[in-house]
């Protein structure tokens, strides 16, 4: 037995994936909302006795290993590596020798980040300049503990020692530079990226080291125009627009309260966390990307903004937020009114950051109390942009019920009637499609002309998984599906599976999962038997609350078979169509004749079904 079939033996699907989604009963398998893509019912199945899941709304499943690398954005072999632990597999060293690139990059990291951690806890004595960073960071309410905890460190104002540090490790200087602990000169000379400031590693949702962001030395008044705050350059294990600061440590309190709390720096992060707010984390100064908000999806649907309040007003329009609103995530902003960002509020009282986030107001409700807090009402040009401006925002929610809901809240607000809103909404929802009709119109030039028949073809797929998960679910009605319905009108796979599926009907006269699946694995179609995974885990998702006498399955199954039966003819009819084209353009009149009697054929069948 291979490695990942051994971790799939012995780690359940429901218990992995019940870590990351809130997950629902449903008959022998489970439900939840997918983390792929947005909806409002859920359509992610999960199978514990396939040990698979699937989503019917975009289409991707798996097992649980393909789950945790959609998950966590990891290859393969990541995912092995960070399921072997909890399975008790022991993996070869061999295993990972594609994978080895990036595991050397983050063992620089790793390594840098003890090294500058050493210097920071050790040096005080001996370094004038590491003794007033700790009294700095012991003003900052960071004691021996809470340093230990973050593994804050320290980088010395030296051009070399930790090129020399890694290079006595036996790691080539090519590779410091890849890892971007290190940056090159004009002449090609290799230098130190970071010197005298504080070290901040960054995590990713693994707890896995993958850069730093630094701190200017306090003390130091020039930064040689570098900036107060410089951050690792972007690298195989970097992508800052990918990372939340603390979210390796927050995510199971994110979870647990159903809420996340975000945070712009480190410091702000960090001060939370030591006083007990255990689901924050930092965007570290950046808009929230998409990225990022599908990594909180993961979680919760409630986000909480704690940014000073000169960036909540503007954090609160940027596109980030936008298609978090679009997303359906639940907004809400906390007033911060007794300090300008959370850590100095923290250090002062942190009951009144409990307070703040506890009071915290939803995004519409923060914009009309923003926009109307200091306009004459009776001045329609001030009215009339402030309406705007929360019109906007109201535009971008996913839910409609909470459109209307605003809707009415802004109407009584600004004393206008709703019914002009309504008319006002539906002009802006139209400038904002415009908008991506004209983005969509660039980015289509070159695009798949094919595109119209992908999306028929996958319709088609859906169709035909749809009739024979009625089959699998009430195989009473096979024999007349069978009858009614020759296997080269369904197309690929599908024909070779309702194939297999009439020769296994034939011997046994019933339908029974495992019994299929064995006769499958038999005649070697290891392929086939992940399909009729797939379309069992359907039937339960589709047919599960009906029982035969209470759904007219057969009225359904009907509909299947004559929808499949035209999709077959109009794809036919249009073939015919395109060779008589190309016979009649090349004067090929006996060819021509013999297309015309097939299209009349054709046609005729065609008509007989309608």
């Amino acid at each position: 037995m291979n490695h990942s079939e051994e971790i799939k033996n012995k780690l359940d699907i429901v218990d992995i994936i019940g870590e990351y989604l809130s997950l629902k009963s449903a008959g022998s398998n489970f439900r939840a909302r997918c983390p792929f893509h947005n909806e409002k019912t859920p359509s992610f199945m999960i199978s514990p006795d396939k040990q698979i899941w699937h989503c019917f709304g975009c289409g991707k499943g798996g097992d649980l290993i393909s789950f945790v690398m959609e998950m966590e954005g990891l290859d393969f072999l990541e995912a092995l590596k960070l399921l072997a632990p909890r399975a008790g597999v022991v993996l070869d060293k061999n295993d990972f020798s594609k994978s080895s690139k990036k595991d050397l990059l983050l063992e620089i990291l790793n390594l840098s980040k003890k090294y500058f951690h050493l210097i920071l806890m050790s040096g005080q004595d001996k370094n004038q300049k590491v003794a007033e960073i700790r009294e700095y960071l012991s003003k900052r309410g960071l004691d021996d503990e809470g340093i230990k905890n973050w593994q804050i460190g320290y980088s010395l104002d030296n051009y070399d020692d930790l090129l020399n540090f890694l290079r006595n490790k036996k790691i080539s200087d090519n590779d410091i530079l890849l890892s971007g602990m290190a940056y090159k000169n004009d002449r090609g000379k290799l230098f130190n990226r970071f010197r005298d400031r504080i070290m901040f590693p960054i995590n990713d949702v693994n707890g896995r080291t993958v850069a730093f962001t630094a701190r200017i030395n306090p003390n130091v008044k020039d930064d040689k125009g570098l900036g107060k705050y410089i951050n690792s350059p972007q690298s195989d294990i970097y992508d800052k627009s990918k990372i939340l600061f603390a979210l390796d440590r927050a995510k199971m309190k994110i979870k647990e309260k159903d809420e996340i709390v975000l945070v712009e720096g480190q410091m702000d992060a960090i001060s939370a966390h030591e006083k007990g707010f255990s689901n924050v984390v930092a965007v570290s100064g950046t808009a929230l990307t998409l990225d990022q908000l599908n990594l909180i999806n993961r979680y919760t649907k409630n986000i909480v903004l704690a940014f000073d309040q000169d960036s909540a007003g503007e954090g609160a329009t940027d596109r980030g937020i936008s298609e978090a609103l679009k997303m359906g995530f639940n907004l809400k902003i906390a007033n911060l009114k007794e300090g300008k960002d959370p850590d100095e509020i923290i250090k002062d009282n942190p009951d009144n950051f409990a307070t703040a986030l506890k009071e915290a107001q939803n995004i519409i409700e923060y914009y009309m109390i923003r926009e109307f807090k200091e306009i004459d009402i009776d001045d329609i040009y001030q009215k009339n942009k402030a309406v705007s401006k929360v019109l906007n925002v109201i535009a971008k929610l996913y839910n409609k019920i909470e459109q209307d809901f605003w809707l009415k809240e802004l109407g009584q607000k600004a004393k206008v009637d709703e019914l002009f809103l309504r008319e006002e909404l539906q002009r802006v929802g139209l400038k904002n499609q415009e908008r991506k009709i004209i983005k969509s119109k660039g980015e289509a030039k070159g695009a798949d002309s094919s595109l119209d028949a992908k999306i028929i073809d996958t319709w088609e797929n859906k169709l035909m998984e749809n009739l024979l998960s009625l089959m699998l679910k009430f195989d009473t009605f096979c024999e007349y599906v069978f009858n009614n319905l020759s296997p080269n009108l369904l197309t690929g796979k599908y024909e070779e599976f309702y194939n297999y599926f009439l020769i296994y009907y034939n011997k046994s006269k019933n339908i029974e999962y495992q019994g299929l699946a064995s006769f499958l694995a038999e005649e070697g179609r290891v392929d086939l038997v992940d399909l009729l995974k797939k379309i069992s885990l359907l039937a339960d998702f589709n047919w599960s609350e009906f029982k035969v006498e209470e759904f007219k399955v057969k009225e359904e199954i009907v509909r299947n078979i004559l929808e499949i039966k035209r999709n077959y003819f109009k794809e036919a009819i249009n073939k015919e169509n395109e060779l008589l084209k190309i016979a009649e353009k090349n004067g090929d009149s006996s060819k021509v004749n013999e297309i015309m009697n097939n299209l009349k054929i054709l046609n005729d069948d065609f008509r007989k079904i309608m």
